[in-house]
């Protein structure tokens, strides 16, 4: 994967995010329960606001699953959707 980049403000806060720190940020992290949306990440999926939280800091309250999903798609990684 091709490191990428993205700048948002999430949650009344700026965030600088790249795909290798999100990769770096989960690395031995279990990926937990996932409800329905998930990213996959180094092979693992995770909840998608569990795996953002994770990596910002962020409360899991300051966002919403839209916005993570968008994130991590605009990070090169696969959301999913898991039934």
């Amino acid at each position: 994967m091709i490191a990428m980049k993205q700048d948002f403000v999430v949650g009344g806060k700026q965030v600088h995010l790249t795909s290798d720190k999100v990769l770096s940020a989960l690395c031995g992290i279990a990926p937990g329960s996932i409800h329905i949306h998930a990213v996959e990440i180094d092979g693992r999926t995770y909840p998608a606001k569990k795996a953002l939280s994770i990596v910002t800091g962020l409360d899991l309250l300051d966002f919403n699953t839209n916005q993570a999903r968008n994130i991590f798609r605009g990070l090169g990684f696969k959301v999913v959707r898991v039934d």
